[in-house]
């Protein structure tokens, strides 16, 4: 399988609305569907509102749980805080 990196911030204008989060989850389900490991890259990246999140990690794991998004999508060029924001993130929708 394919192993693709989407760099946020050329598919997005920022990270607060929900439009912006739907960008990214129409970009991860067409690579997804594929069967490609995804690498997000959140290099310049602008700090993730909830709707963003909702709208963009938050389908995903509704479309195709948490043990694909563990195996198929990896965090690349990313400041701690934002990975941590993502994790906290997860935490509160999986429980």
């Amino acid at each position: 399988m394919e192993n693709i990196t989407i760099n946020l911030m050329q598919i997005v204008d920022g990270t607060s609305t929900n439009d912006e989060g739907s960008k990214l989850y129409r970009a991860l389900v067409k690579e997804l569907t594929k069967g490609s490991t995804v690498n997000i890259s959140l290099q310049d990246a602008t700090p993730m509102s909830s709707s963003f999140l909702n709208s963009s990690f938050g389908e995903i794991y509704s479309k195709f749980g948490m043990e694909l998004i563990r195996e198929k999508i990896k965090l690349v060029n990313y400041k701690p805080t934002q990975a941590e924001r993502i994790k906290e993130y997860f935490k509160i929708v999986s429980a």
